[in-house]
């Protein structure tokens, strides 16, 4: 069986946007980021995580595949459906490079 590209490509983000929405994925987030010693509020994290979906729509394609290649790790398409592996630490680093300009904006 053949499956569109587009759809396998809608099928992915939709799930990845799902996931990010999870509780696991925004503890396992906030963990990584203290453990980095990042300079990210938990606040501005929870917040960048829930508005990653108005951010996706104001991306251009290039910046939309750097994303998804940051955060997945491997794509499985069987019978049973999609499976997405999510990489946890690029979560993090997506989520220092989202806050990021909102710091530089309050210093501002």
């Amino acid at each position: 069986m053949r499956l569109a590209a587009g759809m396998v490509e809608d099928a992915v983000v939709t799930e990845v946007r799902r996931i990010l929405q999870t509780p696991e994925v925004v503890s396992q987030v906030l963990v990584a980021l203290k453990k980095e010693q990042a300079a990210v509020s938990e606040a501005d994290t929870i917040a960048a995580l829930h508005e990653f979906s108005a951010l996706w729509a104001q991306l251009f394609p290039a910046e939309q595949a750097r994303i998804i290649q940051l955060l997945v790790r491997r794509v499985t398409v069987t019978a049973a459906g999609l499976e997405v592996d999510i990489r946890r630490e690029g979560i993090a680093g997506l989520i220092r490079q989202m806050v990021a300009p909102r710091g530089m904006e309050a210093a501002e």
